[in-house]
C-alpha cells in the first residue's frame, strides 16, 4: 500500500473503527433475542448507541409505533457521518450503495399511493436519510397522483434516470408493483456499475456487492418458486454481476421441485437452518435472515482485514444495515410467527 493510500484512508478508517465499536455486541444481541417483551428490549437498547435516537422518541417508554423511527434515525445519522469522511473519489460508489435506502423510501411511497394511503401509513418505515428523506417523501406524497409524485422525486435528483424509467413504466402499465420492480432493477444495475469500478481497486469491496446482488436475485426466485412461476417470467428481473450467473440460476431453479429443494441447491449462502424453519412454518423471511447472516459475516471479515481501504467503509454500511434489520425482526418476530427460540437460532451475531 502506497503512502498516498495510507494518508487517504487513515482518518476514515479511524472513524469507521470507532463506529464499529458502537455496533451491538454479541451479548447485547443475545439479551435482545431472549427478552420477554418489547419493553425488555428497550431496556437493553437504551444502554447502547441507540440511546440518543430512542430518547428523542420517549426513551424506555417509547411507543411501539415509534421504534422504527428511532432505529431509522440512528442508521441515517451513522451513514451520513460515514459519507462525510469518505474520500471524494470513492464517495459516489458509497452513495450508490446507500442509495438503496433512499430508493426504498420512494418504493414505499408508490405502494402507499397505489392503495390510497397517506404518509402516516408508512412514516415509521421511512429511513430519514439522503435526498428522499422523511420530509421529502411527505411533501411528494401530497401530489395528486403517482405520476405527479414521481415527477417531483425526479427533480434535481441523482437518481433522475431511475425515476424517469419508473414514470414511463407506470404510464404504460398503471401497475405499482411493476413500477417498484423497475426501480429495483435499475438500482441494482447501478450497483453493478459500481462493482466494475471497484474491481480495478478492491476485490474485497466488489465481493460484498456481489453477495448483495446474489441475495436479491435468490430472494426473487425463492418467492417465485413458492408461487410456482416459470423462470422465464421472472428472469427479466434478475441482475447480472453477482457471483451466480443467470444460466446457473436457471439450472438450479428449473431443477428443483419446490422452495426447499431450490434453497438446498444454493451453495453461496448457508441456508440449512432457514430451510428447517421454513419447513416448520412456511415463512420465507427465514431465507432473508439466513442470507443476511452470510453477508454480515463477510462484511465483518472485510472490515477487520481491510484496514486503510475503501473496503472497510463499505463493509460498515452492510453491518449497520444488517444490525437494524435484525433488530426489527427481533422486535416484530410475532408478526412473522417465529418464536424467540427460532429467531435466536436464525440470527447469528458475532461481534465481540
Amino acid at each position: 500500500m502506497g503512502y498516498s493510500a495510507i494518508m487517504k484512508y487513515a482518518y476514515p478508517s479511524t472513524r469507521v473503527k470507532a463506529m464499529e465499536a458502537k455496533l451491538l455486541s454479541s451479548s447485547a444481541m443475545k439479551s435482545i433475542a431472549t427478552a420477554k417483551d418489547v419493553g425488555s428490549i428497550m431496556s437493553v437498547l437504551i444502554q447502547t448507541d441507540y440511546n440518543k435516537a430512542l430518547s428523542e422518541f420517549g426513551g424506555i417508554a417509547i411507543k411501539h409505533s415509534l421504534i422504527d423511527f428511532a432505529l431509522s434515525k440512528n442508521m441515517a445519522e451513522r451513514l451520513g457521518k460515514l459519507i462525510g469522511v469518505t474520500p471524494k473519489q470513492n464517495r459516489s460508489v458509497l452513495r450508490n450503495v446507500t442509495g438503496k435506502l433512499e430508493l426504498n423510501n420512494v418504493k414505499l411511497a408508490i405502494e402507499a399511493k397505489d392503495r390510497n394511503l397517506g404518509y402516516d401509513a408508512i412514516s415509521s418505515y421511512i429511513i430519514d436519510y439522503g435526498i428522499y428523506n422523511q420530509s421529502a417523501v411527505k411533501e411528494a406524497m401530497r401530489e395528486p397522483s403517482i405520476e405527479d409524485m414521481l415527477s417531483r422525486f425526479m427533480k434535481n435528483s441523482p437518481y433522475a434516470d431511475i425515476i424517469k424509467d419508473a414514470i414511463d413504466i407506470y404510464k404504460s402499465s398503471k401497475d405499482a408493483i411493476e413500477t417498484v420492480s423497475a426501480i429495483d432493477v435499475r438500482y441494482y444495475k447501478l450497483l453493478g456499475t459500481s462493482i466494475n469500478k471497484l474491481l480495478q481497486t478492491s476485490d474485497r469491496s466488489s465481493a460484498i456487492l456481489r453477495m448483495d446482488i446474489d441475495m436479491r436475485n435468490l430472494l426473487i426466485l425463492i418467492r417465485a418458486k413458492k408461487r410456482k412461476i416459470a423462470f422465464s417470467e421472472v428472469s427479466k428481473n434478475l441482475i447480472s454481476n453477482g457471483n451466480v450467473n443467470e444460466n446457473a440460476l436457471a439450472g438450479m431453479y428449473n431443477g428443483s421441485e419446490d422452495v426447499s429443494t431450490f434453497a438446498g441447491s444454493i451453495k453461496s449462502f448457508d441456508l440449512k437452518e432457514a430451510i428447517e424453519q421454513y419447513k416448520k412454518n412456511g415463512q420465507l423471511i427465514a431465507f432473508e435472515i439466513g442470507m443476511r447472516n452470510s453477508l454480515f459475516a463477510k462484511s465483518l471479515s472485510v472490515l477487520r482485514c481491510s484496514t486503510l481501504s475503501f473496503a472497510s467503509l463499505l463493509a460498515y454500511v452492510y453491518l449497520k444495515e444488517t444490525e437494524v434489520f435484525a433488530l426489527r425482526i427481533l422486535i416484530k418476530s410475532k408478526m412473522y410467527g417465529l418464536s424467540e427460540e427460532e429467531i435466536s437460532r436464525l440470527i447469528t451475531w458475532k461481534i465481540a
